[in-house]
């Protein structure tokens, strides 16, 4: 078993009554699995494949003092679970979810986890149905530019609980969030929220437009009047989705003057009224592309509390 240790994170106490189950074992169910174990919990982690990649997570993870299942979920012993951590890729659906909620377990995300774990983390939280890794990975080097220790995390590829495992894990995160990690991320509440925008997607899991537009909306469920909000001023679903969220509105947008826009009659991108780039300099191919790098920039500005004077 791993030796090294970390302090209890601001769990609910139930949560810590029992066993708590993690449910899938791909990146970020390792990656919370080895979280939870090593805060001293009693860990079960399980999924329903069986591979070699996922047979040496299960060794991993037993070095750590989890119970690793492969091959199926053990329903009986998550429905008696404290706690139910879900990765991303199991619907909420899923028999073994239905039946933690049918014995009134808590389920949650494992970005719910690891922020508990992270209580004193900044992050820009960037949702959308196309370009948020882009405009993640765009926010973290421009955080890092500006001379802010952060990173890019989340469903871009590294697990918010991986960053929570480094002895000093960053201030800053650029968070790239999903609609099944929002379904399951009841604390989500970031120091800047952005939406890229929306379109039908993911119709093999969600039932309705409106059921994956309900998840993308979970981005503002902790909205307050401190809160930032960065969204597309070209996409009318999403200024109605992000109608009445309380906090700072303001608006990128590749057709039109806004907080952030690209101006075509000096081919440069301007953000919160001063030019920040030409076009031309800009290293990427197409108008998803200026509109990703506008998102970014006006959200990366919004975090950095010397540009709010200029906010509109």
């Amino acid at each position: 078993m791993a030796t090294a240790r970390i302090s209890a994170p601001a769990l609910r106490a139930d949560w810590l009554q029992h066993e708590i189950a993690v449910i899938g074992l791909a990146r970020s169910g390792r990656a919370v699995a080895t979280l939870l174990a090593r805060s001293g919990n009693k860990v079960y982690a399980s999924d329903v494949g069986r591979t070699p990649q996922l047979e040496t997570t299960a060794s991993e993870l037993a070095r750590e003092g989890v119970d690793v299942g492969l091959g199926a979920h053990d329903v009986g012993r998550v429905a008696q679970s404290s706690l139910v951590v879900v990765s991303p890729g199991v619907p909420p659906d899923a028999p073994v979810l239905e039946a933690a909620q049918k014995a009134g377990v808590d389920i949650v995300s494992e970005v719910e986890i690891a922020l508990r774990f992270l209580p004193n983390l900044k992050y820009v939280a960037i949702t959308g149905t196309n370009g948020k890794t882009t405009t993640t990975a765009l926010a973290a080097h421009l955080l890092q530019s500006l001379g802010a220790r952060a990173v890019a995390a989340g469903n871009i590829g590294t697990p918010l609980s991986d960053v929570a495992l480094q002895p000093t894990p960053p201030p800053w995160v650029a968070l790239e969030i999903s609609s099944y990690q929002l379904h399951f991320t009841a604390s989500i509440h970031p120091n800047v929220g952005v939406l890229t925008n929306l379109s039908p997607n993911h119709l093999d899991r969600y039932r309705s437009v409106e059921e994956y537009y309900g998840d993308k909306k979970l981005l503002f469920r902790n909205a307050d009047s401190a809160s930032h909000w960065v969204t597309n001023g070209d996409d009318p679903a999403v200024q109605e989705l992000a109608a009445g969220a309380a906090g700072v509105h303001v608006h990128f947008s590749t057709a039109r003057m806004a907080d952030a826009y690209h101006d075509r009659a000096t081919d440069k991108l301007v953000v919160l009224g001063s030019p920040l780039i030409a076009r031309s300099e800009l290293q990427l191919i197409g108008a998803h592309n200026v509109a990703n790098a506008l998102c970014a920039s006006l959200a990366v500005m919004l975090a950095d509390p010397g540009y709010r004077g200029a906010e509109s």
